[in-house]
């Protein structure tokens, strides 16, 4: 095993995904090797689009999260990185029982499997900015958290609003070294899964008109995926992130859906109408990350332009959403030390 594989072994569940695998890509260029379970086999997820399980950092595995031991095949570990979760608006309105069971149990399964890990450097929860809410503009981190339980459409926030709780009452009885972030709006190449920027990129590249929920002025910051997996790294790794939540995402835009809309088919090169649509639910309004708290004990900045960004994201979808091999742009991430003492 060459030099850039000897680093620390880091298990992530829910491998598979779309943010796992850009997670996956930054750990390997910081010289970490990276176990990708799944409940599923590869093929088509972005992981496989990704080219990455090419790589010799890089190994798999296939288990059921919610069940009790079902991680203790894959052996110890230094990091663990809880990403597996049942997602997506419809799919948790249409099946709330199913989300807090998978979600709930799940994060039972990695807890219990990190807290019996001996010499475990970091357990990192990957929880959601719905926790906020509503109204998630500027939300910052120590700010009470605000959900409904009445209504289906908020079982995944529910569900990790526990995850958390559960998360922190390990580090407080078995004192699991713990961090929790809070993503915001993440995009990019290889989201598979329906959400606003591949709906929108898929109908312009089309020629399909642009459907826009009520009168579009819902708005959002979007983050590109490798700002994202860039920030998560920085929670793995520095000691400043341990017993703390973090917001990643980026604040450097903030469009109303109708103006990611206009931009997207402008970029697109198509001549796709806009269309309004009623609402098909209760949406949340705003949502804008507060990254004070991960600027000063992080040391994290999102640099990826987003116009950029999202053109980058249309060619991928008017390509057919087919594999990628993943080129990271980012100069900054960390690097593990050849003698294991850490990362500088």
């Amino acid at each position: 095993m060459s030099e850039q594989h000897t680093g620390p072994r880091t298990l992530i569940t829910g491998g598979f995904g779309f943010l796992a695998t850009w997670v996956a890509a930054g750990l390997v260029r910081s010289g970490h090797r990276v176990v990708l379970v799944d409940n599923r086999e590869p093929g088509g997820t972005p992981i496989w689009l990704s080219g990455l399980l090419d790589d010799p950092a890089v190994e798999t595995g296939r288990a059921d999260i919610t069940e009790r031991g079902s991680l203790d095949q894959f052996g110890e570990v230094d990091y663990v990185v809880h990403a597996a979760a049942l997602l997506g608006v419809n799919k948790v309105r249409n099946a709330p029982r199913e989300t807090l069971r998978v979600n709930i149990d799940g994060t039972a399964v990695a807890l219990d499997y990190a807290a019996r890990m001996p010499g475990l450097r970091r357990f990192l929860l990957l929880s959601t900015s719905e926790v906020y809410g509503s109204d998630a503009k500027d939300a910052e981190e120590s700010e009470w958290l605000s959900v409904r339980t009445g209504d289906p459409r908020w079982g995944y926030a529910v569900s990790k609003v526990t995850a958390e709780s559960m998360t922190a009452a390990y580090g407080t009885e078995d004192k699991l070294p713990f961090a929790i972030v809070r993503p915001f709006n993440v995009y990019g190449p290889l989201r598979t899964g329906a959400y606003a920027v591949g709906i929108l990129a898929a109908q312009a590249v089309a020629g399909q008109p642009i459907t826009v929920h009520g009168d579009g002025s819902q708005s959002r910051a979007w983050c590109h995926a490798e700002d994202f997996a860039a920030g998560l790294i920085r929670c793995l790794h520095a000691p400043e992130a341990i017993g703390e939540a973090f917001n990643i995402g980026d604040d450097t835009n903030d469009l109303t859906v109708a103006e990611l809309a206009r931009l997207t088919g402008d970029l697109s090169g198509t001549d796709a109408r806009i269309q309004q649509i009623p609402h098909t639910g209760p949406d949340i309004q705003s949502r804008r990350p507060d990254l004070t708290k991960a600027r000063k004990l992080l040391g994290y900045e999102p640099v990826r332009d987003f116009e950029a960004g999202l053109r980058e994201t249309i060619e991928w979808v008017r390509g057919g959403s087919g594999q990628l091999p993943l080129r990271l742009e980012r100069t900054d991430w960390p690097q593990w030390t050849a003698d294991g003492a850490g990362v500088r």
